[in-house]
């Protein structure tokens, strides 16, 4: 989302019987507009909460699948709100809550717990404890306002017209924590019928939220490309075969020819992260390694993108008389928002915001989300939440070292999660749109992935 975000896009309008002016809950607030029931010293206090956890949860950031201290903190809080918890999912860190209403519809609200092994440098008092770990993707964030939305709408269980669940996952920076949820039945007991989550986006003013319907963020594959030469010294390079002259050819052509195989109307990017060979200036190496990432948005680019550069990585191989393996990690397929959660997201994010602050958009991001796996088996909408304060030209980008994200954009996140949550559970007809397709159609992942950091 390198350039503003265009709200022309229309989207699927769908009849909701509950007027959202007054959308409310329950028979003694039905009268009652929302947005006075999301502002006032009650929710501030609320906001206040949050951001004191945000805090907490930043000092002590954990890798993928070893989020005990962040799980522990979640526990306590959920049960400090008396919100009963089931822990020990997807490998043992991930957890969820259960708010139960006065009626059986269920929604569920997600947030991802892992940290990433950055080192901090944004000089916050309370920056991370943790040398070469950080939340520098808002995580501590998204955590923090969930538990923002289960406080308010614990206080109003006994009229929530259905069932939260919380989902607090582990590992969603390439180790597809969310898959591993999913297996875990968190869908499931109560069956969740729409799931919601958002992620903080520094190019868009805090107060703002922009998503789209249809493929939202691309798929991501990894790949690992092995170039095995023949090593020899450096002054008698023809007794050698040197598989860095192959390597360099081979990111050469894969930067220019992969494209020409695709449809020109189709997105691709393909990058190359690592060139690895070498221990000295003066020695030809036996092998050489490269690594990168492939983001597409359909099923078709993915496997024809593959098998471009298999047949390229062959070739130049050949040609340089190199034994070359590449191999791909399915990472995580694209994040498909449903047409009825996407206008639902519409119509609320405009009640609660107003039209200005909300952008549906014409082009989907390349950066990719495991919340893609609730999406195949539910309803639902993925969204950004802007986090750069408007009197600043720039925010530090997610995954950098100078990224905390900002306290200011809390309230309008709460204000969000909690609405999307009374606006599906309020609405008879929301969700009843949704029709599972082919495995195909529905992006599926083209191998079951494996647990790799991407």
């Amino acid at each position: 989302m390198e350039g503003t975000p265009r709200p022309e896009l229309p989207v699927a309008r769908l009849h909701l019987p509950l007027n959202p002016v007054t959308l409310a809950f329950g028979d003694t607030m039905r009268q009652k507009p929302l947005q006075h029931m999301l502002f006032g010293p009650q929710f501030d206090r609320i906001v206040e909460r949050s951001i004191h956890l945000r805090h907490q949860l930043h000092r002590c950031p954990e890798l993928g699948y070893h989020e005990k201290q962040t799980s522990s903190l979640i526990t306590g809080e959920l049960r400090r709100l008396k919100i009963p918890v089931t822990s020990g999912l997807a490998g043992g860190t991930g957890l969820t809550g259960l708010i139960n209403g006065c009626q059986t519809r269920c929604v569920a609200l997600r947030a991802e717990m892992d940290a990433l092994p950055i080192q901090e440098q944004t000089g916050k008092s309370w920056a991370s404890r943790q040398p070469g770990v950080m939340h520098a993707c808002g995580h501590d964030g998204h955590i923090s306002m969930v538990l923002g939305a289960a406080a308010w709408l614990s206080m109003h269980r006994s009229t929530l017209p259905g069932r939260v669940k919380l989902l607090f996952q582990p590992a969603e920076e390439g180790l597809n924590g969310a898959l591993r949820m999913c297996e875990s039945g968190v869908l499931d007991r109560p069956h969740v019928e729409a799931v919601f989550g958002l992620h903080g986006w520094p190019a868009m003013n805090i107060g703002h939220v922009a998503t789209r319907g249809g493929v939202f963020l691309a798929a991501v594959d990894a790949f690992e490309i092995q170039i095995r030469g023949r090593g020899t010294h450096a002054a008698y390079p023809h007794k050698g075969i040197n598989p860095i002259a192959c390597g360099a050819a081979i990111v050469e052509s894969l930067a220019a020819d992969v494209r020409r195989e695709i449809d020109p109307a189709d997105t691709l990017v393909l990058t190359v992260g690592t060139f690895n060979a070498g221990t000295a200036p003066n020695v030809v190496p036996d092998v050489a390694s490269i690594t990168g990432t492939l983001r597409t948005l359909t099923p078709a680019t993915r496997r024809f993108a593959q098998a471009a550069m298999l047949r390229i990585c062959k070739s130049i191989g050949a040609g340089h008389r190199c034994h070359v393996q590449c191999r791909f990690t399915s990472g995580t397929p694209a994040t498909v928002n449903s047409t009825a959660g996407t206008a639902l997201f519409e119509r609320t994010a405009a009640h609660i915001l107003g039209k200005k602050n909300v952008s549906i958009l014409e082009q989907p991001f390349l950066w990719s989300e495991d919340f893609a796996y609730y999406l195949q088996r539910c309803d639902g909408c993925f969204f950004a939440l802007g986090v750069k304060p408007p009197t600043l030209k720039e925010y530090p980008m997610l995954h950098n070292p100078r990224y905390d994200f900002p306290d200011a954009a809390m309230a309008t996140g709460i204000r969000m999660l909690i609405a999307l949550t009374l606006a599906y559970l309020g609405d008879d007809a929301i969700g009843r749109n949704f029709n599972a397709s082919s495995p195909v159609a529905r992006n599926l992942p083209l191998t079951l992935p494996p647990l790799r950091r991407l």
